[in-house]
């Protein structure tokens, strides 16, 4: 029986399909759902916010597909959904206006996010199936500023585990920043930034402010997209939860951009260990999904365009046509198979880097540097460049990197290989996956990981 069929789906399922045709690209997202066992969750007269990778106004494969978007869409309201939200909070960087400490709504033609949304085409692809289906009523595309956010506390009994304590806390930040390594040489030397929401309170308690449309939602699809990334070495479903933080609390975890985490110390590892790459920010990532991680159903993602340097908003390197999209029922495993599809890219597709790559950007001055020195010499480096070294070592495990890590203790889908329920859609199917991408994805996604939780 395939997962089609049998609607018990395991957690931990994760799809994917090939498909070169762009008149197709619809079908193929609809395919790969359906093979990670459907939206049987979602009953009629239920509402479901769809979040999609929104962090500036550039077209897809910088912003998520619209194509996607719409498909998801569409299979929402088939279902009989009363309500489909599509919604997001763009990157602080591109919306920090005066109001931009609360996240006031400014109004639904003022606000940056909007805007963008028409920008990047997903407005007009998810208007459309509206008017298709006659149905405009029952979507509203937005953002998390229209309701706002509310105070999450967590609370004592959220610390009996220290493994799924949250690092969502002054305490844990100030922590960090003493003495912390920076990723270009050297110790950092940073005051702590407060936040309004530990603000006139004796003693700081972990949290942070999430969107109330999140709340009182029924079920929550992440469509994320396949990228490398300046700042955070990789983005996909995990780190599409940034875009759900209000303003004031992202500028405070970005703090940690540029210092090194500190996960080589549970491993007796080297300070010197490649897992140090990612900045100490993404310890925090993982955490966002704790909320609201049970109404999350689906992650689904276009990577038939995919991003192999720089990022989120720009690139020095033609984009990476691998022809797949994938979908999965886990954010670990949505995010453990989007890096092997990534790995692919870096290591084996003909358009890809075949494992050449160059360092990225370890901080504002570095990266500013190449940017000044393209405007003099245009030849040169731009502020969206490199890839990190771990993508294209054929030998590291996709289980290991930071962000990963953070979620499998925080138990917020699968632990570890032998959890992962790969499926491909079958051989007589027009998205059958070739047996050359099969074997590659299907050992990349597998590989036992080194370090220890």
């Amino acid at each position: 029986m395939n997962a089609v069929e049998d609607r018990k789906t395991p957690n931990g399922t994760a799809a994917i399909a090939e498909n070169a045709d762009p008149s197709r690209i619809g079908e193929a997202i609809r395919r790969v759902v359906e093979l990670t066992g459907g939206m049987d969750w979602l009953e009629p007269g239920q509402t479901v916010v769809i979040k999609p990778a929104l962090n500036s106004a550039g077209l897809f494969p910088f912003t998520a597909s619209p194509i996607s978007c719409a498909e998801l869409v569409r299979m929402c309201l088939e279902r009989g959904a009363a309500k489909v939200y599509v919604a997001d909070e763009m990157g602080f960087e591109h919306t920090m206006t005066k109001h931009w400490k609360t996240g006031s709504f400014a109004g639904l033609d003022k606000d940056h996010t909007i805007k963008s949304f028409k920008k990047a085409g997903i407005y007009e692809a998810v208007a459309n199936v509206g008017d298709e289906m006659d149905a405009r009523d029952r979507i509203h595309i937005t953002t998390f500023r229209e309701d706002g956010w509310r105070r999450h506390e967590f609370l004592a009994e959220d610390d009996e585990n220290p493994a799924k304590r949250t690092n969502l806390s002054a305490q844990w930040l100030r922590r960090q920043l003493k003495g912390a390594d920076k990723l270009g040489g050297g110790t950092a030397i940073r005051k702590y930034l407060p936040r309004l929401f530990d603000r006139k309170l004796k003693e700081p308690i972990p949290g942070f402010y999430v969107p109330k449309l999140l709340d009182k939602a029924d079920h929550i699809i992440n469509v994320f997209r396949l990228s490398t990334h300046i700042w955070s070495q990789y983005t996909m479903a995990i780190k599409n939860w940034v875009g759900i933080m209000r303003p004031d609390d992202r500028v405070w975890m970005h703090q940690l951009n540029y210092l090194k985490n500190n996960r080589h110390l549970l491993n007796d590892l080297s300070k010197h260990d490649p897992i140090r790459t990612e900045p100490l920010y993404t310890e925090l990532i993982a955490d966002l999904h704790l909320v609201h991680i049970k109404k999350e159903r689906l992650c689904v993602a276009d990577a038939t365009q995919i991003i192999l340097t720089g990022g989120p908003d720009g690139t020095d390197h033609p984009f990476c046509h691998t022809n797949m999209v994938l979908a999965a029922n886990d954010i670990i495993a949505a995010d453990v198979l989007g890096l092997a599809i990534l790995r692919y890219g870096t290591l084996l597709a003909p358009d890809g880097l075949l494992g050449h790559y160059e360092p990225q950007p370890t901080g504002w001055v570095e990266a500013l540097k190449g940017l000044i020195k393209d405007l003099k010499w245009p030849e040169e480096r731009n502020l969206f460049r490199g890839t990190d070294p771990k993508l294209c070592d054929e030998e590291f495990s996709n289980w290991d990197w930071v962000v990963i890590q953070r979620a499998r203790e925080l138990g917020l889908g699968i632990s570890d290989p032998n959890n992962l329920n790969l499926v491909f859609d079958e051989k007589d199917s027009p998205f059958a996956v070739s047996p050359e991408k099969r074997e590659w994805l299907t050992k990349d996604a597998r590989r036992v990981p080194k370090y220890k939780l």
